[in-house]
Formats: C-alpha cells, structure tokens, sequence
C-alpha cells in the first residue's frame, strides 16, 4: 500500500502481519477483499485510508505490510 498514488482506490489482497496486529487491523475492517482509498501520505511513510465515511491513519510499517491491488487491475483481469 506504501506506493499506492493519492485518491486511489485498492483492494485488499493480503495483511503480512503477526495475529496480533491482523486482529487489530480485522477490528477496523481491514481485510482481504476490502476497497479502500488511499487519500493522505505523510513524510515518513504512512498512509490515511477511507473505508466508507471512516478515515483509517496507519504507520509505515502497517502500510507496507498490507498488499493491495487497485480496482482497475481487478477489473481488467
């Protein structure tokens, strides 16, 4: 998700994080198969995502950590 471009929009494919944090990131609705928009970087490296009306901060790490594709990739396949 690190490298997504501002306003896009992404699926969820895969969160590569121990069970701890993968529950944490299930109890904000972060989870394969989730559209999610990209909308805020910051300059160390962390994302801002909206899923629906919520906004989502997440650190660099997080953010690496969680694989998306974007939603024309998925339609064009």
């Amino acid at each position: 998700m690190e490298t997504c471009p501002l306003n896009t929009d992404v699926v969820i494919r895969d969160i590569a994080l121990d069970e701890r944090h993968r529950f944490r990131m299930l109890e904000l609705g972060l989870r394969d198969g989730v559209t999610v928009r990209v909308v805020q970087k910051s300059n160390f490296g962390g994302r801002v995502v909206a899923k629906g009306t919520e906004r989502i901060a997440l650190d660099e790490s997080t953010a690496r950590s969680i694989h998306v594709t974007t939603t024309t990739a998925q339609t064009a396949h």
